[in-house]
This record gives C-alpha cells, structure tokens and sequence, in this order.
C-alpha cells in the first residue's frame, strides 16, 4: 500500500494572529510526530504546487476569488470569526492546489490512498462565500479538477469534522454525482446540516446529514457509517473517496462537546479503506479541516495516515470517555433511512 502525505512550508506560514485556534501548531506538531514512521515505510511525502484561477473557478465565483485576492494584498477581515492577513490568497490557493496532488496522484495510480496536510481548511467555503477559517473550498476544488482532467463520473465525500461542511453541502446540493455525506455536532456553527437537508432537484437524495447531539461517542459514529455511509457507498459506487478529515469531534477539542477517541479515527479509516477496496480500487483522500486540541489533531492525523498505510496505531493512554451507543442516534439512523428510502435501493 503506497500512501502519500501532501505538505509544503507554506502551510505553516498561514497565521490568523496571536490565540486563534485555526494555527500553524496544529501542523508542526503533527509533522514532528509524522517524521516518526517516514523512514522504512511506504508513506511518502509530496510537495504541491499552488492551484490556478482556473482551477478555483470551477468552484467559487469570480468575484468571489477577486475578493479574497484583493483583501489579501492590504490584510483585512472576511467573517467575524476569519481574519484575512495578507498573503492568505498564496496560502489558500497552496492548500487547494494540496487537494488537488492528493487526488491526482491517487487517481493516476501512483499512490492507493493520501492525505493532504493543508492549511487553511476548506469545508465552510461556498462558491461565493467563505467563514469558519475557510477560504477555497479545497475538497471541491480538487472533486472538480478530477471531473474535468481525468473525467472521473461519481465522486463520495465523507465529511467526519465536528461543524457541518455547509459550504461543501452547498456547492454539491443539486449534483447527483456527489455523494455528501455529514456527521457533525449540532447544535453547533455554522447551524447548518439538518436531517431534512437531503439535496435538491437532480441532487435529491445524495446529501445526506446525520446531526449528532454534544455528548455523542466515537461507537455512535461509527455505528452511523456502518448503518449508513457504508450501504451508501457500496450502492453509489463512486470512483473515488474523500474524506474532510476534521478532528474536533475528539474528545479534548476546546470548540465542541462530542466524545471520539483517537481509536474512533483508526476504526473509521479502516471502515472507510475497505469499502473504498470494494468498490474503487482503494482510491481513498483525505483533507485536513479542522481539530484544535494540538495533541488530538496530530495523533488523529497519525492514526489515520498509518492505517491508510496498513500501519499498527497508536494507544491512547489516559482516561478516555465512556463509549456507548446513543439510543437518540439509533433513532436517528432509523428516520435518516425512511427520508431517503425513495432515492436508495439499499435503505
């Protein structure tokens, strides 16, 4: 199994001032710990090159990109919660063009499975908007780039961060060759993502949102893709899966209230691995989002990058939260199957 780690420098000179959570730590703390298992091993690491306007363009509207470009010259702020510092436009168009090597070198053969260590992140950016320390939307770009070079037909996008990806949702919402599917926190920002939110038009029935309430387990996630994202998959057959790789649904996250473990993240590789063998030749990319607990984003990374690999894991030591299955996500999976049992033959 040849894996393939997407980093550049770049990704840590993006800084949103002194105490925001979205920080350059976040990835030197993960690559320190990374550094670990390069040598003997099969994971190799990849050096992007920037995304074109063009390649954003296929995604987000060209006032949109202008915007972004303009206010990056001079610094300024794009949401309340998402600075724009100067150089933010070279930093974003490096982590889109990150996506875009994950999945090329994936789709090309040259690697079975990636993971692009991008920042910033991408999933709470729409096609003319952004928020939520997203710029480009980094997933869809890359989706994009791999319709358009390589004319790849169905794409799965797996989005397991704690926030909804509502800008993920609303670029793909009428477009029934992707499948969107979202586990996340709720209530929690953007507010977004709610169980009735199953696509529009032609796209009726491939976005697919399962809320979960603070307090949920990484059993009750995992219970969900089996339940869920897994049947889906394997009836949908996409040609290519990608995950939106947050880790701030640990347990230790300053910014939510869900109950993963760093086993949570190795279960649901692993899920993810061998459905993607089934029924993609194994062709299987994640995208770092988000995750705030220094520790927790990197050993989540870690995790997830050694069982890409075939790799042995690594034990999480301490107390670690009681993981049961909620009874409400039970519910939830039972109603989530009934809303779109006319679009899946499977449910």
């Amino acid at each position: 199994m040849n894996t393939g780690i997407i980093f550049h420098k770049k990704f840590l000179e993006h800084n949103l001032g002194q105490g925001h959570p979205e920080r350059p730590e976040r990835l030197k703390n993960t690559m320190e710990l990374i550094k670990g298992i390069l040598k003997d091993t099969n994971i190799s690491v990849l050096r992007p090159e920037a995304a074109t306007e063009k390649d954003l363009l296929r995604v987000h509207t060209e006032r949109y990109v202008d915007e972004i470009k303009a206010l990056s010259e001079r610094g300024g702020i794009l949401t309340l919660d998402t600075p724009l510092p100067m150089g933010t436009y070279d930093a974003a168009v490096f982590s889109a063009g990150g996506a875009i090597l994950a999945g090329e070198a994936v789709v090309r053969g040259s690697l079975n499975n990636s993971f692009a260590l991008t920042r910033p992140p991408g999933h709470h950016a729409g096609k003319g908007y952004g928020g939520g320390f997203c710029f480009f939307n980094n997933i869809a770009v890359m989706v994009e780039y791999l319709r358009k070079r390589y004319n790849l037909k169905r794409f799965a996008v797996l989005d397991w961060d704690v926030h909804h990806g509502n800008g993920t949702q609303d670029i793909f919402y009428k477009d029934p060759t992707v499948l969107y599917f979202s586990t996340h926190q709720s209530p929690l920002y953007p507010g977004t993502g709610r169980l009735h939110e199953i696509g529009s038009d032609e796209g009726r029935g491939y976005n697919v949102n399962m809320p979960l309430s603070p307090g949920t387990s990484g059993v009750s996630f995992i219970y969900v893709l089996e339940r869920l994202f897994i049947p889906l998959v394997k009836e949908f057959e996409p040609e290519i899966i990608c995950i939106s790789a947050g880790y701030d649904a640990y347990f230790k996250d300053p910014l939510a209230s869900l109950r993963f473990t760093i086993e949570t993240y190795q279960q649901a590789a692993d899920l993810v691995l061998k459905a993607a063998e089934e029924v993609c030749g194994g062709r299987v990319v994640a995208v770092l989002e988000g995750g705030y607990h220094l520790e927790a984003v990197a050993l989540g990374i870690y995790s997830t990058i050694t069982t890409f690999a075939g790799l042995n894991g690594m034990k999480e030591s301490g107390r670690l939260p009681p993981q049961m299955l909620n009874e409400e996500v039970r519910i939830r999976v039972s109603d989530l199957k009934n809303l779109l049992s006319d679009y899946w033959k499977i449910l």
